[in-house]
């Protein structure tokens, strides 16, 4: 067992009642039962992890590693080794999730989307975002973002400038759909539908919050 507030957490995936945490400081992937409140550990890679997606083959990790220093790991609990492997594209290291087959991941600094076949790693498509995005999310079919508008002066702007949303994107027409202003400053998030789940920046567990309770922009 492990204590999630003691746990500063970079990426989360709500699957099936369950939310699966990725904490690079302690170099661990645990899951979460809200019902019992109990977190077990469930992976400790020998690479710190950043984000974490399950799927029916396995856990989808972003992991150190690779020429540019992230990999897309794809690893088996049931064997408790990588199966499958390949670069980051273009150091795309801010978030994975998976989608109508699709890997999808975020380069924040470079404003970028990338679709990548899991299969194989490679890009099928990439889509420039207009403001920062990081840590995709998929639920019932729809793509969500964070996305970052850092302010007047971009990455010179002080820091309490920056204002931050929930997004849902449509990826057929490369636009925001939905955008929802949050109050805090996460560093990664999921929906299970009615509610957020979300870590902050510099503060260790997470939090979540209503759907409805946001206000849309």
């Amino acid at each position: 067992m492990v204590d999630p507030g003691s746990l500063r957490i970079t990426g989360m995936k709500w699957r099936q009642g369950l939310l699966w945490l990725a904490s690079p400081e302690k170099s661990l992937v645990a899951l979460y039962d809200p019902e019992s409140r109990m977190c077990k550990v469930k992976l400790t890679p020998p690479h710190p992890v950043a984000d974490v997606c399950p799927s029916e083959e396995g856990l989808w990790l972003i992991a150190g590693g690779g020429k540019l220093g992230q990999r897309i790991v794809l690893w088996s609990l049931e064997r408790n080794e990588e199966i499958r492997q390949f670069d980051c594209p273009d150091g795309a290291s801010a978030g994975v999730t998976l989608q109508e087959r699709k890997l999808w991941l975020t380069h924040r600094n470079n404003r970028k989307l990338f679709c990548l076949d899991p299969s194989d790693g490679k890009v099928r498509w990439v889509i420039r975002t207009e403001k920062e995005s990081f840590s995709p999310s998929s639920y019932g079919g729809e793509l969500w973002l964070v996305e970052c508008d850092p302010g007047p002066l971009g990455h010179w702007s002080r820091r309490e400038q920056a204002k931050y949303f929930f997004i849902r994107y449509d990826t057929a027409r490369e636009k925001v759909v939905e955008r929802l202003a949050v109050p805090f400053k996460p560093s990664c998030m999921d929906l299970d539908g009615e509610r957020f789940w979300y870590a902050e920046q510099g503060k260790n567990g997470f939090s979540s919050i209503l759907r409805n309770s946001l206000s849309k922009q």
